[in-house]
């Protein structure tokens, strides 16, 4: 069995039940080593086979050193490649059912998240690889995925912890447009002008608030109420810390 060494977060994600692969089954790609032992390739941000760094395809023999390190954010991702300077209108996640929470709070960020509890694991890795978006699950096997180009897997089960740790990962702090985006349709909200909307406005909306937007698509309206300052203290200290810069890029799933 090659000499394997997960650092940092990566040994916290290793699955101690997993067989090691005999000795017929090498050489074998790294990838489908690493993953055997239960921790998807979306979270190796580089690794190294025999002190030379490789690539997820790399051969690993059966005596071989491997080392895998987890990402130093930002992760890779789509908007990352495309653009020198990415903006909220850039950011793209798809979003599992068992990370729900964590998606619609990422819409309030304003960034766009799609969400299907319809979806089973090969209608999001099929939609985020003809989209290139981000997949962001907790379950493991759909990041190990081959069409999972770009992915990250989340630890907390708590839906703002997951949300600080998306924003951590990607570096979002400075890219956030909070209250811009319809968090049921994930449809970015227009301005509606008060008396167009006059008669669906509770009394005291009337009286206080004068600036409105409208979701083109289930037509909800939305204005800066009490809520919204309760929204931005949770909000606050998850934006404070700013944007992160990372080195290299790590790894995208095998073609």
């Amino acid at each position: 069995m090659p000499d394997i060494i997960f650092h940092e977060t990566l040994a916290e994600l290793l699955d101690r039940r997993a067989s090691p692969p005999p000795r017929r089954a090498f050489p074998r790609a790294a990838k489908d080593l690493i993953e055997t032992l239960g921790i998807p390739h979306t979270e190796i941000g580089r690794l190294t086979v025999n002190g030379r760094d490789s690539d997820l395809l790399a051969p690993v023999g059966f005596d071989d050193r491997l080392e895998a390190f987890p990402h130093t954010p930002p992760r890779p991702s789509p908007w990352k490649q495309a653009v020198q300077s990415h903006s909220a209108a850039s950011v793209t996640f798809i979003a599992d059912i068992n990370v729900a929470g964590a998606g619609k709070l990422l819409r309030l960020l304003g960034f766009d998240t799609v969400m299907d509890p319809g979806f089973d694991d090969s209608d999001i890795s099929l939609q985020a690889r003809e989209e290139n978006r981000v997949v962001l699950s907790r379950d493991r096997n759909l990041l190990k995925r081959s069409l999972v180009l770009f992915g990250c897997l989340v630890r907390s089960q708590d839906p703002w912890e997951q949300l600080a740790e998306v924003v951590h990962q990607y570096g979002l702090a400075c890219l956030a447009k909070p209250f811009t985006r319809c968090v049921r349709c994930n449809t970015l909200l227009v301005p509606v002008e008060k008396e167009k909307v006059m008669d669906r406005l509770q009394p005291m909306t009337r009286l206080f608030y004068d600036s409105f937007h409208i979701c083109p698509s289930c037509q909800r309206i939305f204005w800066r109420g009490s809520h919204t300052a309760h929204m931005l203290e949770q909000i606050g200290p998850i934006l404070a810390e700013g944007c992160k810069t990372g080195t290299e890029p790590g790894y995208q799933a095998a073609q």
